[in-house]
């Protein structure tokens, strides 16, 4: 009986060391890459109220910031609906729009936003993040971000399960396109995300939204900015 007890003793001893170095042998679970959160300065979705006044539209200066030529940069633009042609800091997009939308330009250590609102400041805008916070971004980790900051920033409560994706598209120029709404903010748009550099780096996305009920002329000048959109 006691050798009996000493082979079990001995068949569990064995059992316990494989499980131990196969544990220790087992690789390591990966980590997550921490998904870019930036502060909440990001345009107020539009709304039916009217939104606080601004003092500067679209930027006109000549130089190759801007090749439509006119006012000096930093200068509040006159009220002509003449199209104009925006063109990112970075050289990473441009796009036309009137020369009556209202602009505002922020630049933070990681990320600057482009934003432009429509001449009644509450239909209609149009913004775009570039975010480089020196990390490398993948695929996945653009889709993710893309996804948060869709709920962080254009959501009516700031909180996940406002913004409801409607559809999900692969453009031809390798940027992906996000259609949704909004559940309780009366409004809806879409996004295109994209990574930018040979190093991966530069995450951007561009993004137009509209209250549901906006005029046939302001969504058509939404859709001619969105269309005349390319890469300098």
């Amino acid at each position: 009986m006691k050798s009996q007890y000493r082979m079990l003793f001995s068949f569990v001893a064995i059992i316990a060391s494989v499980s131990l170095a196969c544990s220790a042998l087992a690789p390591a679970e990966p980590t997550a890459t921490p998904i870019p959160t930036i502060p909440p300065t990001i345009a107020p979705p539009p709304t039916v109220a009217p939104l606080p006044t601004s003092d500067v539209q679209v930027p006109n200066p000549s130089g190759p910031s801007n090749p439509a030529g006119g006012n000096a940069a930093g200068q509040t633009s006159g009220t002509s609906s003449d199209i104009v042609t925006f063109v990112d800091e970075n050289n990473l997009l441009a796009f036309d729009l009137p020369g009556d939308w209202f602009y505002e330009h922020n630049a933070y250590d990681t990320y600057y936003v482009d934003t432009f609102t429509s001449p009644d400041e509450s239909s209609a805008k149009i913004e775009s993040i570039v975010y480089n916070d020196g990390t490398a971004f993948n695929n996945s980790d653009s889709a993710a971000t893309a996804l948060s900051w869709l709920n962080q920033f254009y959501s009516s409560t700031g909180k996940v399960g406002d913004i409801k994706v409607l559809g999900d598209q692969i453009m031809q120029d390798g940027s992906e396109r996000l259609e949704w709404t909004s559940k309780g903010g009366g409004y809806s748009g879409y996004s295109y995300f994209e990574i930018r550099g040979s190093d991966n780096k530069t995450f951007l996305m561009f993004t137009v939204w509209y209250i549901n009920d906006i005029d046939q002329a302001t969504l058509d000048t939404v859709n001619n900015a969105v269309n005349s959109y390319y890469v300098p």
